[in-house]
């Protein structure tokens, strides 16, 4: 399976019995269903285990925003997380999967002050 973001390669990940992702090998970027996303935010340490790549990285490439899904092939919808609208990232219709850039998952993990601050400067997607 190739990135939609980057010429990349995705490699698939696990991180202990109910947790599989795909990671980019080259820009780090995940892909992972919704039921994953969940198992993933309460688990210790996955951030640190899954989201291994370098959020300056995954910073310039969530400017990209019209990509394929890795998986169906369709166009992915763009959205942000309601909680923290500071972090952007693309979901298919189909398939319900779902693209987060390096970085993101670790800070959708950790709701801090900071990221209220990050809420306020960048904002909801505007192109939902």
């Amino acid at each position: 399976m190739r990135c939609p973001k980057c010429p990349g390669e995705m490699e698939t990940k696990t991180y202990g019995r109910k947790i599989t992702i795909h990671r980019c090998c080259e820009c780090g970027g995940i892909f992972c269903q919704p039921d994953v996303l969940r198992e993933m935010r309460r688990e210790q340490m996955s951030e640190i285990v899954l989201d291994s790549g370098d959020p300056k990285v995954g910073g310039q490439l969530d400017k990209i925003g019209d990509i394929n899904c890795p998986e169906c092939g369709i166009a992915m919808d763009k959205t942000y997380d309601k909680n923290q609208t500071h972090i952007w990232y693309e979901q298919c219709g189909q398939c319900e999967g779902m693209y987060f850039d390096a970085g993101e998952f670790s800070d959708l993990k950790s709701d801090t002050f900071l990221d209220r601050i990050k809420d306020i400067i960048k904002g909801a997607r505007p192109d939902t």
